[in-house]
């Protein structure tokens, strides 16, 4: 059977779900947006208009989960990788927003530039357990204030699996959609297709943004998934316990969720969590194994309230625990010294380690091709099964024996297996980006979507010279 592994029980997690309430009825939530706010107080949320805090009911919470979708696609530009979420196993998706990145030449450490997220996403296409594409860099070639416009054209570029991206503006929504409806044909295309998902973070502790939240909302029509993701660092934006971290991060993504329900009821949404403890040193955050258990809280509480789940963890041993708990998403590929950098090799090679972390997962499997008893018997006292059928069988079914002949057998528990992996998939990303580029995008529809980008950077121009 599948090994089980939970970090609650279930009276454990109905105690997370009422500190919860107590927080969100009690303490409330600051919610930046007017335009969210108002919306809220007219549903009938109580509110401190001074302050701009609403404080959330059960009744709220409990209304927004029944209008939540339990399952929806998420889609690509090739409908080959369309996962459903929930997945039957966990899939992973690429990390970000990393600032720099590794050259795949020199070796060296440099800013990344916008073509860095499309060699990512032409890696990550190439990935068998990944589904879900984040532009893993920020662009620093790019006007800053559409470097989110231009990265999401990017990504798409790079893969025709669904791509997660980010705005952080108003004025960038109405320009994504545009693209959007360039790469699907239609607005209605769009809707259906859902080739894109975007990634909201709360504020911790218990803030929701202004700028991101209002951009979301002015897209509501077009139903694109939205993955709440808080990102507290435990001892500094949320309690030094990993309990009642995972009670702050289930407030922030309960009251995000009530206000994209309140806006559009049947919005689709992921509930997500990515955590990790501060340097007590310096206070800086570090991938620390309390992460993993704070993932697998997170998907408890997703588990919970039936909603599809999407956590941090991925790509370490360390993180095990993570893909013990059975998450939809799990995201970490590629991503290097503590999420501020990015290494092209390393989402092949990060990927390696999640497929042996998810075959354990698998536990020990009983049944037909695996209930070898009459072998043993045949063979009797001082036998070799070498050279059975269901020997050479096995040895090929990763769902048992597990093996990838791309990564040095001999190197498997070495001191110099992470660097010895990360050199063979090395080869592999050379050979990825000197080849045809896979389901590229036709040159007129990268047009529009040239056009689109030089509006919208000329349309910001514009004002600020007025200004």
């Amino acid at each position: 059977m599948q090994l089980e592994v939970k970090v609650l029980s279930d009276d454990e997690i109905k105690l997370v779900h009422q500190r919860t309430m107590e927080i969100l009825e009690t303490a409330g939530i600051w919610i930046k947006s007017p335009v969210a706010f108002e919306m809220l107080k007219k549903a009938g949320a109580r509110t401190d208009d001074e302050r701009q805090i609403v404080y959330i009911s059960e009744d709220m919470v409990t209304d927004a989960l029944a209008k939540a979708p339990k399952t929806f696609k998420l889609g690509g530009r090739n409908h080959r990788f369309d996962p459903t979420l929930p997945t039957s196993e966990s899939r992973h998706q690429m990390s970000g927003i990393a600032t720099a990145i590794y050259d795949i030449e020199t070796g060296e450490k440099r800013d990344a530039v916008i073509s860095d997220i499309i060699d990512i996403g032409r890696v990550f296409q190439k990935t068998e357990t990944g589904a879900l594409c984040w532009t893993g860099v920020t662009a620093s070639d790019v006007p800053q204030k559409t470097h989110n416009l231009h990265e999401m054209a990017a990504i798409i570029q790079g893969t025709s699996k669904h791509v997660q991206v980010e705005l952080s503006s108003a004025y960038e929504a109405s320009f994504a959609a545009r693209i959007l409806e360039a790469v699907c044909g239609s607005k209605e295309k769009v809707i259906e297709d859902k080739i894109a998902s975007f990634l909201y973070c709360p504020v911790s502790p218990l803030t929701q943004d202004r700028k991101m939240l209002e951009a979301y909302l002015s897209l509501a029509e077009y139903e694109i998934p939205i993955t709440i993701y808080p990102m507290p660092i435990i001892g500094l934006t949320s309690p030094a316990s990993l309990f009642s971290t995972l009670c702050q991060i289930n407030a922030e993504v309960l009251s995000a969720i009530v206000i994209f329900q309140t806006a559009h009821p049947g919005w689709p949404v992921i509930y997500g969590t990515a955590s990790g403890a501060a340097d007590p040193m310096t206070g800086e955050y570090v991938r620390s194994g309390e992460a993993p258990l704070i993932s697998m809280g997170g998907t408890a509480m997703a588990r919970f309230y039936g909603l599809p789940c999407a956590v941090t963890g991925g790509g370490s041993f360390e993180t095990m625990p993570a893909y013990l708990g059975n998450p939809d998403l799990i995201d970490g590929l590629g991503a290097i010294e503590s999420g501020m950098a990015v290494d092209l090799r390393a989402i092949l090679a990060d990927e390696e380690t999640g497929k042996r972390c998810m075959r354990i997962r698998k536990g020990i499997r009983i049944g037909e091709g695996t209930d070898l008893t009459e072998d043993i018997i045949k063979e009797g006292p001082g036998g070799g099964f070498l050279m059975h059928r269901s020997t050479m069988k096995n040895f090929r079914n990763n769902d048992e024996i597990y093996h990838n002949m791309v990564y040095p057998l001999n190197k498997r528990a070495q001191i110099d297996e992470v660097e010895a992996n990360r050199e063979a998939a090395g080869r592999i990303v050379k050979q990825i980006l000197a080849g045809p580029h896979e389901d590229a995008l036709p040159e007129d529809v990268l047009q529009k979507i040239r056009d689109i980008l030089d509006e919208a950077d000329g349309e910001l121009t514009e004002k600020v010279s007025i200004i």
